[in-house]
């Protein structure tokens, strides 16, 4: 079905229009892809036994579009979004598929919808005409016109719901049918086609989006309203007054405006769940909650994002209960907690009952902006003149203190949370916040180093000449310093030992075994400010003394051997093990 370019819309009232203006401009588009010469090419296609008249293919429809609003190849999903977007408020139908209303850029067959089943026409379908649409199909022939799981429990409940005029409806269904019968086959086809498009479209099925929702109830229609604006003096003052205003309000340009939007979008990219996929797990895609378990206001430990949005912007920070308090803490701390306790207070006073906001409005006046009290706030004249103007109202409402609040946050801004954001407590939050995906820490402020023990030093040979004879022989076991209290041990000096003064035994010089090997200490006993202490070692405690060497030293005289111990606390003991 083609209509020519002086096809108009059918005039009905705005009063029955809820979405005037998206129909409107839908509408006539349409008009032009129905045009004969200029719009879509509709053709007949045949089929193997029959024609199917007045269709056109998905692709036909999405070059008209591209072509038509001058859409680039770049943008060619726009074109096709644009498509399905006129298929789902009902302006074309798919052939043969009823219940995909989708648009393909392929030889998929559609048609245009008749205006009389355009949406513009039925705002709210009645259940009447539904019911009706319903017993007509069930009459006909099931193979053909059978109803659908759906289509029967909608049946089922409008003839309980409709049981008082159920008779009148039988009685439509019937005329219609008999209507229907005398068309041709191909004109009854189409009708029934169309009008199937049409109910898919306002009575969808179960789990099915419903693409024209009914918007809100209007409370006064537009022809009301129209009739209200009476053209005299004080409407156009009032519409001058209106125009002042806006020439007075600060204007910032496109291209700002819009590379502010890319910074911000940007900036809050990484902390977007449906950007990007939360750690350890996504829980709106996943049994998994332990993301909403770590990110909850109320935990010990906030996590690592939330921190670091804090430094974004002072909304950012105030906008987050956690937020608030670890503020409000370090303002405590530094006695500056004025400010931020009369933010709060003109806060809680925007949302509390309409019974208390005199007598907020007046305890925020005593506590804050009395001469003298403890918790005056620092305002300029002006400022303080809009409030006290604002106060001798007979009524003060929720924005008396507005302007001061403004300017309290501007002086917050500028300076505490200056100061927050560069303190040790913001810095320790970070670097101990929780970290759902264990990645690695960049920031470590006020992070410190664990005590840890000092490993002993690598000991030489006696009577080696410095070099690294015993990293070639990793089998010989080392010993190391013990006792409460031994200073630590330097690589640099040798280790120095000696027999006991009774001992002749020479053949303990080129000895190898564990009990005689030690470490370097790092200090000698001269250089050593405190006197060094004495520590014996016995000679038969080592258990991997070679036999030729034992039978060397049976010798009770030269059972022990006296080390220069000196005094330092980290170092490992021999009992308890050499890594």
């Amino acid at each position: 079905m083609v209509f020519g370019p002086s096809l108009k819309i059918m005039d009905t009232c705005r009063d029955n229009k809820p979405r005037h203006a998206v129909y409107e401009k839908l509408e006539k588009l349409v008009q032009e892809m129905q045009h004969s010469q200029t719009g879509v090419p509709v053709r007949c296609q045949k089929t193997f036994r029959t024609f199917i008249t007045s269709v056109f293919t998905g692709s036909d429809l999405i070059h008209w579009l591209s072509n038509r609003l001058k859409i680039s190849d770049e943008e060619h999903t726009e074109a096709i979004k644009l498509a399905v977007l006129i298929c789902q408020y009902g302006y074309i139908f798919p052939v043969g598929d009823s219940k995909n209303l989708n648009v393909k850029e392929d030889t998929s067959l559609y048609r245009f919808q008749k205006p009389y089943f355009w949406p513009s026409q039925y705002a709210d379908p009645d259940n009447a005409s539904y019911a009706i649409y319903l017993v007509k199909r069930s009459m006909r022939n099931k193979q053909k016109h059978g109803l659908d799981d759906h289509e029967m429990a909608n049946l089922q409940k409008l003839e309980t719901m409709l049981c008082d005029k159920w008779d009148y409806i039988v009685t439509q269904a019937k005329d219609q049918v008999k209507i229907a019968k005398e068309k041709k086959r191909a004109d009854k086809a189409l009708n029934d086609a169309q009008e199937r498009a049409f109910w898919r479209i306002h009575r969808p099925p179960h789990g099915c989006i419903k693409t024209i929702e009914d918007g809100p109830k209007r409370n006064f229609q537009p022809s009301q309203m129209a009739a209200r604006r009476k053209k005299n003096k004080d409407l156009f003052y009032c519409e001058l007054q209106h125009l002042r205003r806006s020439v007075n309000i600060c204007r910032v340009k496109t291209s700002k405006a819009i590379e502010n939007l890319e910074n911000f979008a940007l900036q809050y990219f990484e902390l977007d769940p449906m950007l990007t996929p939360p750690m350890p797990s996504n829980p709106w895609i996943s049994d998994d909650t332990t993301f909403f378990e770590i990110s909850k206001t109320n935990t010990e430990v906030p996590m690592e994002q939330t921190v670091r949005k804090w430094s974004y912007s002072l909304q950012a920070l105030l906008s987050d209960p956690r937020g608030r308090h670890e503020f409000e803490t370090f303002l405590l701390k530094e006695y500056s907690h004025e400010n931020f306790a009369f933010w709060m207070a003109c806060e809680d006073l925007k949302f509390c009952r309409q019974s208390e906001v005199f007598n907020r409005v007046q305890k925020i006046a005593e506590e804050f902006l009395t001469t003298g009290s403890a918790s005056e706030i620092n305002i300029d004249s002006r400022c303080a003149e809009l409030v006290k103007q604002n106060m001798k109202l007979p009524k003060p409402n929720r924005f008396t203190f507005d302007s001061a609040q403004e300017q309290i946050f501007s002086l917050m801004k500028k300076d505490t949370y200056q100061r927050f954001i560069r303190s040790e407590q913001y810095k320790n939050l970070l670097a101990n916040a929780i970290q759902p995906g264990g990645k690695k820490k960049f920031f470590s402020f006020g992070s410190r180093k664990k005590n840890m023990l000092t490993p002993s030093p690598k000991p030489k040979r006696r009577g080696s000449s410095g070099n690294d004879a015993d990293i070639e022989n990793p089998a010989v076991a080392h010993h190391s310093y013990s006792t409460g209290n031994l200073r630590e041990l330097d690589d640099k000096q040798p280790t120095i030992m000696r027999r006991d003064a009774n001992s002749s035994d020479s053949s303990l010089a080129s000895d190898t075994s564990p009990n005689l090997v030690a470490r370097r200490s790092l200090r000698s006993p001269q250089e050593s400010p405190r006197k060094s202490k004495q520590l014996e070692v016995p000679r038969h405690s080592s258990s991997n003394v070679h036999s030729s060497e034992a039978n060397r030293l049976d010798n009770p005289s030269t059972a022990c051997l006296a080390i220069a111990v000196p005094s330092k606390t980290n170092v490992v003991a021999p009992w308890e093990g050499v890594d």
